[in-house]
C-alpha cells in the first residue's frame, strides 16, 4: 500500500498527463452522478408522492378514459396536441331533435405525448403512448396504445374515482348492455356493446330456452360442487341445424339473461394457431360465454377445407378445449349448420357435454312468432297463420322477415301467405326428429 500512495503521489507531482486525466475523470465522475441524481431524486418522489396506473388499449377502460378526456376541459380548451375521434349521431337524437345537425360528431382527446391537467382539485400527469409504423415491424403485438396517469397525493381512491367517473360517462348506470368482445392482434379486444335480447324473443320450441338458461346457471353456481368432486369446471354446448333457424340469437338471449357477456372466436382467422388457440381459451374475457359460430369451418372429420388458412391443426383444436392446459370456469357455446361434418371426437362428452338441434319452425313457434307481432289481434288468428303453412319447413329467420314487411298489417300477414311458403319453404331431410336434444342437462345426483 506504501508502495502504491508513493507511486501516486509522485505521478501527480511530477506527470502533468497522468495529473489532467485523473482531474478530468474525477470531474466526469461527478458530472454523471450530478445528471443521475435528479433523475433517483424524482423517481423516488413519484414513487412516495403519486398513485400511477397503466391501461393497455384492449382494457374496456381505455375507452372510457379516452371518451372521458374527450370531453374534460383540458381537451376542449387548453391541449395543443390533439387526436381526432368521429362518433355517430344517435338515431333516436335525430327522431328527438330535428333541427340536430346529423353530420358525424369530432372529439378531441390528447394526442400521444406528456399531458398535465387537473382533476378535483389534484394534479394529474396523462402519458398516451402509441408505437411508432417502425416500430411494429416484423412484430407480434397485442397492445397498439397505453395510457398512463400519475395523480399526485397517495390515497389510491381518487385514482379509482376517475375510473368511476370515466366508466360512467361512457356506459351509463341505468342501461344494461352486453359487450362483445374479439380477437385483435392475438388478443381479446372489446368489438361492440348491443342491447340485451330477451328469452321471449327467440322462439325455440317449447321450454327449450328455459332448460339452456337453467343449466347455465346451474354449472355458475356450481363451482365448488366441481372443485370438490375433480371435475374440470368447463361446460360446453353445440346448437346445431339449418342456417337461420336461431342458433346465434339463443346465445345472445341466455347471455342476456344471465348479464354475461359473449367473447366471438373464429376459428378462420389467418393467424390463429395452437399456441394461440390455447392462449384464447385459457385467458378468456371474465363472466363470459366463449361463442364459435361455424365450428365445422375449417376442419371436416379432422381434414382442413379449403377455406383454412391458418397453422391451427385439429389436434390443437382438441386439446385447447379440453387438454391439460384449457381453461376453467368456461361455458362454451359453437354452432354450426352441418353435423355431419364434424369428427366424432370434437363433440364428444368433456368437449360438448349437450348438444341441442334448433331446426325450422314448428307450428306452436309459428303460432307465438305471429303473437309476438300483433298482441292486439284475436289468438286465432296465430293459430290460422301457423295452421296454414307447413311445419318443420320454414326457418324462423324467414318468417321474421316477412312478418317486418307487414308489422302494421295482421291481416295481411296471413293472406299473403302463398308468398313466404314459395320463396321460404324447404324439405329438410332430418329437421324432423324424435330426439332434438342430444346429451342431458346438468345433473348432480352422482
Amino acid at each position: 500500500m506504501d508502495l502504491i500512495r508513493e507511486f501516486i503521489q509522485n505521478q501527480l507531482s511530477n506527470n502533468p498527463f497522468f495529473t489532467g486525466g485523473s482531474v478530468l475523470m474525477l470531474t466526469g465522475a461527478v458530472l454523471a452522478f450530478c445528471r443521475e441524481v435528479p433523475g433517483c431524486v424524482l423517481a423516488w418522489l413519484k414513487q412516495r408522492c403519486f398513485v400511477v396506473i397503466d391501461i393497455p388499449d384492449r382494457e374496456p377502460a381505455f375507452e372510457w378514459i379516452d371518451q372521458w378526456l374527450a370531453h374534460h376541459p383540458y381537451s376542449r380548451n387548453r391541449a395543443r396536441s390533439l387526436t381526432v375521434k368521429t362518433v355517430s349521431v344517435d338515431y333516436r337524437e335525430r327522431q328527438n331533435d330535428p333541427t340536430l345537425d346529423t353530420r358525424p360528431r369530432i372529439l378531441l382527446s390528447p394526442a400521444p405525448g406528456e399531458h398535465v391537467f387537473l382533476y378535483r382539485g389534484r394534479l394529474v400527469f396523462l402519458s398516451r403512448e402509441r408505437p411508432k409504423p417502425t416500430d411494429l415491424k416484423d412484430k407480434s403485438v397485442s397492445i397498439r396504445e397505453t395510457f398512463t396517469i400519475s395523480i399526485l397525493g397517495r390515497d389510491r381512491g381518487s385514482v379509482m374515482q376517475l375510473l368511476l367517473d370515466a366508466r360512467d360517462a361512457a356506459v351509463p348506470p341505468d342501461g344494461h348492455r352486453i359487450n362483445i368482445h374479439r380477437v385483435e392482434y392475438s388478443s381479446w379486444t372489446l368489438l361492440a356493446s348491443r342491447t340485451p335480447r330477451g328469452p321471449e324473443s327467440v322462439f325455440l320450441r317449447e321450454g327449450l330456452m328455459e332448460s339452456l338458461i337453467g343449466d347455465v346457471r346451474q354449472f355458475l353456481d356450481r363451482k365448488a360442487w366441481y372443485a370438490e368432486r375433480g371435475i374440470p369446471y368447463r361446460r360446453g354446448y353445440l346448437l346445431y341445424g339449418p342456417p337461420g333457424t336461431g342458433k346465434s340469437s339463443t346465445v345472445m338471449a341466455v347471455a342476456s339473461t344471465l348479464k354475461m357477456e359473449i367473447a366471438v372466436l373464429s376459428l378462420a382467422s389467418s393467424s390463429l394457431s395452437d399456441e394461440e388457440l390455447s392462449e384464447l381459451l385459457s385467458e378468456f374475457p371474465v363472466n363470459s360465454i366463449v361463442l364459435i359460430e361455424d365450428i365445422d369451418c375449417v376442419f371436416v372429420q379432422r381434414q382442413g377445407t379449403e377455406d383454412k388458412t391458418n397453422r391451427l391443426t385439429f389436434s390443437g383444436l382438441l386439446n385447447a378445449l379440453d387438454g391439460i392446459c384449457a381453461g376453467e370456469g368456461r361455458i362454451l357455446f359453437a354452432t354450426t349448420n352441418h353435423l355431419e361434418r364434424l369428427d366424432p371426437a370434437l363433440i364428444r362428452p368433456g368437449r360438448i357435454d349437450r348438444r341441442v338441434h334448433i331446426g325450422p319452425a314448428s307450428r306452436d313457434q309459428l303460432s307465438r312468432i305471429y303473437r309476438n307481432f300483433y298482441p292486439q289481434t284475436d289468438p286465432l288468428m296465430a293459430v290460422n297463420f301457423a295452421e296454414n303453412l307447413p311445419e318443420y319447413q320454414i326457418p324462423l329467420s324467414a318468417v321474421q322477415t316477412y312478418l317486418l314487411a307487414r308489422c302494421d298489417s295482421p291481416d295481411d300477414a296471413i293472406n299473403d301467405l302463398e308468398e313466404l311458403t314459395r320463396s321460404n319453404s324447404t324439405t329438410a331431410s332430418g329437421a324432423i326428429r324424435s330426439e332434438l336434444d342430444v346429451g342431458h342437462p346438468l345433473s348432480f345426483s352422482i
